[in-house]
């Protein structure tokens, strides 16, 4: 039972914390499997998504609630958007390219959130307001940040940012953007089928308890410190783009 609770404690902090920070949840997740420290269980990944999902509903109420209580508005109608092209490329990936979504080209996917954190990095601070093509190029980069190792906010905020798009206003419309990408990611766990044979009640308890606490946590942080962790971030990925490549 211990070892279950360990094993939840550590998938929690993993799905918790890089779902939010620039440093690509699904590339560690897969890492930790390939170290055995992960079940390959839809059930396990569905109850992560769903901590993680509650954590940034409740970290971006406000926001979460702007979208429902005016779901024409300016902002809402980018965020729409910007979901149509992610949610085709991150299909068409998953279905036609597998072993990449799979993780054959982990190292690559590090490797390319590292430069895209240390570009964003040298940015000037931009003042132009979103528009239709942003969101759309945006959502496009989006999806390509399916694949493992490539990182969904590291990879939005840069795009945005690149077109000019203010460092505070990039971080809330990549985090905002992110729901409805993780509710997507629960409906195909789910049309996947989960099983409950072989998972530990105590696993799964204690993986979405740590799970929403540290991804409420994670969240809060870098809300406030995006900007300020490229550096950090950037080298980390460096370094596992490296490492992974000996996994």
């Amino acid at each position: 039972m211990w070892l279950e609770i360990l094993k939840g404690l550590v998938l929690g902090l993993i799905q918790g914390l890089t779902e939010f920070l620039p440093v690509s949840s699904s590339g560690h997740l897969l890492l930790a499997e390939r170290l055995g420290l992960t079940p390959p269980n839809v059930l396990v990944n569905l109850i992560l998504h769903l901590a993680t999902l509650l954590a940034v509903c409740i970290a971006m109420r406000r926001e979460v609630w702007g979208w429902i209580r005016h779901p024409l508005s300016r902002r809402s109608r980018w965020l729409l958007l910007m979901c149509l092209p992610t949610a085709g490329v991150a299909f068409a990936l998953a279905k036609l390219t597998p072993e990449l979504v799979e993780g054959a080209w982990l190292p690559l996917g590090f490797l390319a959130t590292s430069a895209l954190l240390l570009i964003a990095r040298t940015l000037p601070r931009g003042d132009k307001p979103l528009t239709a093509s942003n969101a759309l190029l945006t959502g496009l980069v989006h999806g390509v940040a399916v694949l493992p190792g490539l990182s969904r906010s590291g990879a939005t905020v840069t795009a945005m940012r690149l077109q000019g798009i203010p460092q505070e206003e990039a971080v809330t419309l990549s985090f905002l953007s992110s729901i409805p990408v993780i509710v997507g990611g629960i409906v195909l766990e789910i049309i996947e089928g989960v099983a409950l044979d072989g998972v530990s009640p105590a696993l799964l308890v204690t993986a979405t308890i740590t799970a929403f606490l540290s991804g409420l946590a994670g969240l809060k942080w870098m809300l406030k410190a995006f900007g300020r962790s490229y550096l950090v971030f950037g080298i980390y990925t460096l370094a596992l783009a490296i490492a992974s490549a000996f996994v």
